[in-house]
Parts: C-alpha cells; structure tokens; sequence
C-alpha cells in the first residue's frame, strides 16, 4: 500500500518582543515558560507583588514588557550596595 503522509507546519513561535509590542496578554503558564521559571515561584511573586498582573474575568493575565520593566525596577532595589557586602573580620 502506499500510503502519503502529509504535515503541517507549525505556527512560528512569537517572540517576547513581538508580545510586547501586540500587547498580549499571557497566562501564568505562558509567562512562567518565558520566564524560564516555575509556576510557584511565578505565584509567589504575584502574592508579594513583585509582577503586575491584570484580573480578567477573575483570570490572573500579564503583559510581558511590563512584567520584564517590574522585575528590572526590582533588580536594582534589591541588590546590595557593595559597602553592604563587606566582610567584617574579627
């Protein structure tokens, strides 16, 4: 028998950059796959604020570039001055 087997492409990825510029809104498995990260460590965040979510009919959605921005803003408030983290010997 011969049989013909066909495929079909699949839809190319969008890029982070693209999300952001399209206002896309993500899901938490979307935004944690980008993130390259957890969901418990993305519902962590969300329950200490440290990602800006939008509810949208009691779903939890982000827009990418925001939550990027957030987690920059919260880089630089989190990270120790380097007089800090000097070594006290005694």
């Amino acid at each position: 028998m011969n049989s013909i087997t066909t495929t079909t492409p699949l839809p190319p990825q969008t890029s982070s950059t693209a999300a952001a510029a399209s206002g896309e809104l993500l899901t938490q498995d979307q935004l944690a796959r980008r993130l390259g990260i957890s969901r418990r460590t993305l519902h962590t965040w969300i329950r200490h604020k440290t990602v800006p979510m939008i509810k949208v009919r009691g779903f939890c959605r982000f827009e990418f570039h925001k939550v990027l921005a957030a987690l920059q803003q919260h880089e630089q408030a989190v990270v120790p001055s380097p007089e800090s983290t000097r070594i006290i010997k005694r």
